[in-house]
């Protein structure tokens, strides 16, 4: 039998605003049926960075980095996780195959 269970990623924009730099995240929630793959967005105002970084957070838990990619990398991949990177269109994915139940959390970028 065929388990439909749905997985919750609700996460908060993580705004490290200046007078230079914006930092803006879509979509708001997204449910995803176990198993599927998912993409989260994060676009940037500055295309002067250093890093941009991907954070989950568990309810009642601290901020967890999952990857950091450098401003001269187009990708970063660790496991079922990858990063990509455009600078031309100040704009970054956060990629996750294969969604289980544990991914369900908080997801946060940010921009240095």
């Amino acid at each position: 039998m065929d388990k439909f269970l749905s997985l919750l990623i609700i996460w908060l924009q993580l705004d490290w605003v200046s007078s230079e730099q914006e930092v803006n995240q879509s979509p708001g929630a997204l449910t995803v049926h176990e198993g599927d793959s998912l993409f989260l967005n994060c676009s940037y105002t500055d295309s002067a960075i250093y890093f941009l970084q991907w954070f989950r957070q568990d309810p009642g838990k601290g901020l967890t980095s999952l990857l950091l990619i450098q401003s001269s990398q187009r990708e970063e991949t660790s496991g079922r996780i990858k990063v990509l990177l455009d600078k031309t269109s100040r704009h970054s994915a956060l990629y996750i195959a294969t969604s289980q139940l544990g991914d369900s959390a908080t997801y946060l970028c940010a921009v240095r």
